[in-house]
C-alpha cells in the first residue's frame, strides 16, 4: 500500500479490535506486518514476544480482510495505525498527531543538510515529544542511507526520546526493531534512550551522556497539539516553569519551543511543524519575546490556513532554528505541496528590531509592513475609542436559549426534547448570535430569548436566589429543574456555581448601548448596527457605544476595504479564506482622526471603490500594489 496515507475503511475495519488491552493491539499490528512480509525474526526478543499465534482468529480475520482489498501493510503505515489507536482521552492529554511522511522527511533533510555527512552518525538527536516515533524512522532511515552506520549504533548512541504516555515509547521501540529487521538487522536486543516522561519536567541534564557532551546538536519533532482548556492538571502546573507560557491562556506546544533551544547545544538546530498561531496570537506573546531576545536564526514556512493534519482543524507552519544570533527572521508563505520548489528569493527577511514594538509579528514583504504600520500609527486605535465586548457565556446555549413558538401577555411557549414548555417573559431577555449576521434584517429574523435568572442593582449584576427563581418564576423554576443534571456536567462537574442555573461565566451580562455586532470568524467584514439598548449576544462581538452616530460611522470604516486588508495581514487564518476578529486582532486598527466634514462625506458616498480610495490617501497607503500574491491567496 502507499505509505503517504492509510485507507479510511481499513483504519474503521481495525477498530473492531481496539477493545483489547494495548500489547494485543501492538501485537496484532506487528504480527500483520510481520506475516505479510514473510520475516523470520529469530533472534530480536521483544519482537517476538508480540508475535500472535498463526492460528489467531483476529489475526486471520484482518489479514483476509487486507488480502480482499490487495493491500499490503509498509512500515510507515504501521506508524498510522500506532496514532489511530491512541485513545480519544489521551489524544486529548498528549496531544498526538500523525504527522505525514513527507512532512517528516523535509524537516529530517533541511537540518541534515546543516552538518557535514560524515559526522552525521556521531551526533546526537533529540525528539521531546516523541508519539510512536515517526521522526526517529525517517531519521535514522536518511542517516542510515548517507552513513551506512548500523541501526544499532544509531539506537544505542545517537537518538533520544521522551513521550508522557509509556504505550507511546514501547510503539516506537517495536516500529525501530521492526524497521531494522526489515532490513536485515535482527539482533537480540536494541538499546535505547527513550524515556516516559512529561516533557515539562523532565531534566535531560540527568541523562548522563546530554550532560557531558552539552545538549543535543539537533531536536526534530511535533510539539503536541492540546488547547489550554484541555491540558492535564499537572501540566497546567507545569507551564509556569516556562517564561514563554506567562501570557494568555498557553496552548501546550508553546513551552516546546523553549523546552528544545534550551536543551540544544550553541550552533544546535531545532526543526518543528507546529501551530502557525504564536506569531498572532495573545498567548504566543512569550515566545516572540523569548525569540527576540535572544536573536535566534528563525526560518518559518507558513502554510496558512492549510489543513496539513488529516481530520485535525490545524494550522500549521515549520519552524527551524538555529541556535545562533542572527538578529533576523526569514519568513515564506507557501502550501505544503510546494515545499520543494521554495528558493532562497522568497523568504522575506525581518530584523528583530522592527519586531519589538508590535503586538503581533508582521511577517511581510516590506510594503505590507509599511502599509499596516502606518494605518497602526494612524489617528487613535479601536479599542480606544469604543469598548470592544464578549457576548455571555452559559456554556449550554442550548437550554438557557429558545425561539418561542407563541407567547401570551405574560408567558413565551417552546418546545425542548418534545416537551412544551412555558416560561414567564419577565425573567428572559432578547439575545441574538452575532456570528450568523450580515446585515440588520438578520437580527429581527434570527431573535431568541435567553432565561436570564439574574438581577441588576446598580451598575452590579447578581444572579437570583433559589428561593426568589422559584417563588417569581416558578415556570422558569420547574423547566431548568429538568436540566439540572446537564447544568452541572459545565467544566466537566470542577466548578462550583453560586447558584447551580447561574450561568457558566460571569461576563457580558449587562451590556447596555448601541451596538455594532460582528463574528468570531469571518470571510468579510460583517459589522451589523442594533439600537435595541438591552440586546444580549453572545458567540462574537460588539463596539458599544452611547451614541448611534459614532457607530454608524465607523460601522462604515470598518466595513471597507482598508480593514479588511489589515485583518488579512496580521489576523490568524482559517480555512475557506476565514480570518479571526477577536478583540487582539481589531483593536490596534488606527481610527482616522476625521473632521466633521469628512465623517459626513465618508456617510454620504456609496461607491466602495470611491470610499477606498479616499480612505488610501487618508492613510497614506496602496492597496493596489500590495494584494496577496496568487500564491498568499491559496493559503490566505
Amino acid at each position: 500500500m502507499s505509505s503517504a496515507s492509510l485507507n479510511r475503511t481499513i483504519l474503521q475495519y481495525f477498530r473492531k479490535f481496539c477493545h483489547h488491552e494495548t500489547h494485543y493491539i501492538d501485537s496484532l499490528i506487528i504480527s500483520t506486518y510481520v506475516h505479510q512480509h514473510g520475516l523470520d525474526i529469530r533472534h530480536n526478543i521483544l519482537l517476538k514476544s508480540h508475535l500472535l499465534a498463526r492460528n489467531n482468529a483476529d489475526l486471520n480475520d484482518f489479514l483476509a480482510y487486507l488480502n480482499k482489498k490487495e493491500v499490503k501493510l509498509e512500515i510507515e503505515d504501521l506508524i498510522e495505525f500506532f496514532e489511530f489507536v491512541i485513545s480519544p482521552i489521551d489524544r486529548e492529554v498528549n496531544g498526538s498527531v500523525y504527522t505525514p511522511r513527507y512532512i517528516r522527511e523535509y524537516i529530517i533533510n533541511f537540518v541534515l543538510s546543516k552538518f557535514e555527512t560524515q559526522k552525521l552518525g556521531y551526533i546526537m538527536y533529540g525528539d521531546i515529544s516523541c508519539g510512536c516515533g515517526g521522526f526517529f524512522l525517517t531519521l535514522v532511515q536518511r542517516i542510515h542511507i548517507l552513513t551506512g552506520i548500523s541501526y544499532q549504533q544509531l539506537y544505542a548512541n545517537c537518538i533520544f526520546g521522551v513521550d508522557i504516555k509509556d504505550y507511546c515509547i514501547s510503539r516506537t521501540k517495536l516500529l525501530l526493531s521492526l524497521f531494522a529487521i526489515t532490513d536485515g538487522e535482527d539482533i537480540e536486543s536494541f538499546d535505547f534512550n527513550l524515556f516516559v516522561a512529561n516533557s515539562l519536567n523532565f531534566e535531560w541534564e540527568t541523562v548522563p551522556v546530554i550532560r557531558e557532551r552539552g545538549g543535543f546538536d539537533v531536536i526534530i519533532g511535533n510539539p503536541p497539539y492540546v488547547g489550554a482548556s484541555k491540558i492535564d492538571l499537572e501540566s497546567r502546573g507545569l507551564l509556569k516553569k516556562w517564561s514563554v507560557a506567562k501570557y494568555g491562556k498557553a496552548d501546550l506546544y508553546i513551552p516546546f519551543f523553549q523546552i528544545a533551544l534550551e536543551n540544544l547545544k550553541k550552533n544546535g538546530w531545532l526543526g518543528y511543524i507546529t501551530v502557525n498561531n504564536f506569531y498572532r496570537s495573545l498567548n504566543g506573546r512569550g515566545v516572540r519575546e523569548y525569540f527576540s531576545t535572544n536573536k535566534f536564526n528563525l526560518i518559518m514556512i507558513d502554510f496558512g490556513s492549510e489543513q496539513v493534519f488529516r481530520a485535525r482543524s490545524t494550522y500549521t507552519c515549520l519552524c527551524f532554528i538555529n541556535k545562533i544570533d542572527t538578529g533576523r527572521i526569514s519568513y515564506v508563505k507557501c502550501l505544503s505541496t510546494e515545499l520543494l520548489s521554495i528558493s532562497e528569493t522568497q523568504y522575506i527577511e525581518v530584523p528583530y528590531e522592527t519586531t519589538n514594538k508590535q503586538d503581533v509579528w508582521l511577517l511581510q514583504r516590506h510594503s505590507v509592513s509599511e502599509n499596516i504600520r502606518r494605518i497602526e500609527n494612524t489617528g487613535i486605535p479601536l479599542g480606544k475609542l469604543f469598548l470592544i465586548k464578549n457576548g455571555f457565556a452559559t456554556l449550554k446555549n442550548e437550554i438557557y436559549l429558545f425561539s418561542p413558538e407563541s407567547q401570551s401577555d405574560n408567558t413565551f411557549t417552546f418546545q425542548k426534547n418534545g416537551i412544551r414548555y412555558e416560561i414567564e417573559k419577565r425573567i428572559c431577555r432578547p439575545a441574538v448570535k452575532p456570528n450568523i449576521l450580515k446585515n440588520e434584517s438578520d437580527i429581527t429574523e434570527n431573535l431568541e430569548q435567553l432565561i436570564f435568572p439574574y438581577i441588576v442593582v446598580g451598575n452590579k449584576v447578581l444572579v437570583m436566589s433559589e428561593t426568589l427563581i422559584q417563588q417569581e418564576y416558578p415556570l422558569a423554576y420547574a423547566y431548568l429543574s429538568d436540566f439540572k443534571i446537564p447544568l452541572s456536567e459545565r467544566d466537566k462537574g470542577n466548578r462550583k456555581y453560586e447558584e447551580w442555573f447561574a450561568f457558566g461565566r460571569s461576563q457580558a451580562l449587562d451590556i447596555k448601548g448601541y451596538k455594532l455586532l460582528f463574528p468570531y470568524l469571518s470571510d468579510k467584514p460583517y459589522f451589523v448596527f442594533t439600537d435595541e439598548l438591552d440586546l444580549l449576544f453572545y458567540n462574537g462581538y460588539a463596539l458599544v457605544s452611547d451614541t448611534e452616530d459614532e457607530l454608524r460611522f465607523i460601522q462604515k470604516i470598518l466595513k471597507s476595504d482598508v480593514f479588511w486588508y489589515y485583518i488579512k495581514h496580521t489576523s490568524k487564518p482559517y480555512g475557506g479564506d476565514y480570518f479571526a476578529l477577536a478583540k487582539n486582532y481589531v483593536k490596534n486598527f488606527g481610527v482616522y482622526n476625521f473632521s466633521n466634514d469628512q465623517k459626513q462625506r465618508i456617510l454620504e458616498i456609496e461607491d466602495s471603490k470611491e470610499l477606498n480610495d479616499l480612505l488610501c490617501r487618508l492613510y497614506n497607503i496602496c492597496l493596489l500594489y500590495t494584494s496577496p500574491s496568487p500564491r498568499d491567496r491559496s493559503v490566505s
